[in-house]
């Protein structure tokens, strides 16, 4: 009987929502992928694009069927402590308030695939940014 509802609550979150505890609980946050996009090497993904400016990164990957544009405004940033040479002793400057913006292109219509905003993202710059830069 218990095997049997835990199987329908598969499909049916809503059945599963605490399994009856009634002490305050945390179920956590789920989401349905539906087309997972890799941007790897091994897939012959590239880096074709990587900037910076006192107060933006933005970068752009390209495989073979998309093109990924990444906006990252930096917004006020806070020093935190950073490793040098083994120690604790350099500083770095880290916005955890920004909000990118990320765009999803197919290449072979042109078409937008996915455009949106994600909040209270975390930026840092940090060390020789020059070694990254597609030449």
């Amino acid at each position: 009987m218990i095997l049997t509802r835990q199987v329908r609550s598969l499909f049916n979150p809503e059945m599963y929502q605490g399994w009856g505890n009634t002490r305050k609980y945390f179920e956590g946050w789920y989401f349905k992928v539906v087309k997972l996009t890799r941007f790897t090497t091994y897939n012959g993904s590239a880096l074709r694009k990587l900037a910076f400016t006192d107060s933006a990164a933005e970068l752009e990957l390209e495989n073979k069927y998309y093109i990924l544009n990444v906006s990252a405004p930096l917004d006020q940033a806070t020093g935190l402590a950073a490793p040098v040479a083994g120690m604790m002793n350099g500083r770095i400057e880290e916005s955890m308030t920004s909000v990118i913006t990320v765009t999803l292109i197919d290449k072979k219509t042109g078409k937008t695939i996915f455009s949106g905003e994600g909040r209270n993202a975390s930026i840092e710059r940090s060390g020789d940014t020059s070694v990254l830069i597609p030449r």
